[in-house]
C-alpha cells in the first residue's frame, strides 16, 4: 500500500534475532515508525535497506526523519496466524518498505 503520512514518531535503531527457514540465525536491524494521515495511524517497522536508508553516511541516500513531515510511504500489513497453548491467534505486523520525504 501507498499513502502520504505524517511521521509522529521514530524509535533509535533496534536489532533482534531471527531464524531463517533454513535454521539460520540473523541479526535485523530496523526502526519503529508511527504515522498518521489525520485518521489512520499505522505502527510498523522499517525493512533492512530501508534502515540502511535512514542510517547512511551518505546525503545522496540518506532519508532524513523529521517529526511533523509528510512522507509517501509504501508499506506492507501483514496477518498471521499461530497456535500457542492450544489456542489459536494472530497478530498483524506492519513493514514499511520506502519513505520520500515530500517537500
Amino acid at each position: 500500500m501507498e499513502k502520504t503520512l505524517v511521521l509522529l514518531a521514530v524509535s533509535e535503531k533496534k536489532q533482534r534475532e531471527i531464524k531463517r527457514q533454513d535454521g539460520s540465525v540473523k541479526m535485523l536491524a530496523y526502526r519503529e515508525l508511527t504515522m498518521t494521515d489525520g485518521i489512520d495511524t499505522i505502527h510498523g517497522e522499517t525493512s533492512e535497506s530501508l534502515t540502511a536508508q535512514i542510517d547512511s553516511d551518505n546525503p545522496a541516500v540518506k532519508i532524513p526523519m523529521q517529526e511533523g513531515h509528510q512522507y509517501r510511504v509504501r508499506f506492507n500489513v501483514r496477518t498471521a496466524t499461530y497456535e500457542k497453548d492450544g489456542k489459536k491467534n494472530s497478530f498483524v505486523s506492519v513493514t514499511i518498505h520506502q519513505l520520500y520525504m515530500m517537500v
